[in-house]
């Protein structure tokens, strides 16, 4: 456990590199964080042997030298994403959506959990560790015009923690910790809010089913399809795509997903996993630079 020392100073720091990032031009914030990547990338050797093994595990790429190539892109993105978490309350708005998110892929998903009259149907919404997924909330809850619940995993630093809070709790954007999550998300539900989960890192224990991912085993949460079971409500698969620097983003939609439970629990929950699995897959294999390789996914790798 950190001392009250080693977390103040790392809270007083973080606001530090916060209140610099919202005072200078995004340009140059950009700038700075394509640089701070690729001295990363350069320093972490642990992380960076990890996002090139896996690269080379799940077939991304073809040989070493573009496993590197794409490493490298990987950390730039990602050191890009924390700016876009700093400046988020300063650059997003309900006036100004329309000029920062685009939405594609299904058609039927956009009419049913974002239509142009804010009308919007509930839905259990499958999202990832993937483009700008931070912005990705208070972003569904303007676009769509229902409140949003999500799960947040405590931080290592609680003061840290609750600044994050914070800018995920704007625009009716609410969050909950992961223990006694079921019983939240539930309520939620029942409350008219749509939900957003992550499942896309390891599930140990109780907590997934084995599925597959890029061709290898993985253990996946079953939340959404646990919830979908229950509830009825329809999964969405939201992809949140960083589209460039100027602070744009991309909703990728899949199809509705939803299954008229056959009795066999245990069966439905597998299937109704895989899908929402397959579809994040599909996605990263578009946008790998933009998916967090650093984890360690696989059951066959890095165990």
């Amino acid at each position: 456990m950190k001392s009250n020392l080693a977390i103040n100073i790392e809270y007083y720091s973080f606001m530090s590199v916060s209140g610099i990032i919202c005072s200078l031009p995004l340009g140059i914030c950009y700038k700075t964080a394509e640089i701070c990547g690729l001295i990363f990338f350069f320093l972490d050797k642990k992380h960076r042997t990890r996002v090139v093994q896996h690269l080379l595990h799940a077939g991304i790429v073809k040989d070493l030298a573009e496993a590197r190539i794409l490493a490298r892109r990987n950390f730039i993105h990602f050191m890009k994403m924390a700016v876009e978490i700093f400046r988020c309350p300063q650059m997003l708005s309900p006036e100004n959506l329309p000029e920062i998110l685009s939405i594609s892929g299904s058609g039927l998903s956009r009419e049913m959990f974002f239509p142009e009259n804010g009308n919007s149907m509930q839905a259990i919404i499958v999202c990832a560790h993937f483009g700008n997924w931070e912005a990705a909330g208070p972003t569904i809850v303007i676009k769509s015009g229902r409140p949003l619940m999500s799960i947040m995993r405590p931080f290592d630093n609680p003061r840290i923690g609750e600044y994050i809070k914070g800018q995920r709790k704007i625009y009716s954007h609410d969050v909950c910790n992961k223990k006694g999550a079921v019983r939240i998300l539930l309520k939620a539900l029942k409350n008219g809010q749509s939900i957003a989960i992550l499942p896309d890192q390891h599930a140990g224990g109780k907590e997934g089913v084995k599925t597959v991912f890029f061709g290898h085993p993985a253990m996946t949460h079953t939340l959404p399809a646990l919830l979908h079971l229950k509830t009825g409500i329809p999964i969405v698969v939201l992809m949140p795509r960083r589209v460039d620097d100027n602070f744009k983003f991309e909703f990728i939609l899949s199809e509705p997903i939803t299954m008229t439970p056959s009795g066999d629990r245990a069966g439905d929950v597998g299937k109704l996993v895989q899908r929402y699995t397959s579809e994040i897959e599909k996605v990263v294999a578009r946008y790998p630079e933009q998916w967090m390789w650093a984890h360690r996914r696989w059951l066959d790798i890095n165990r």
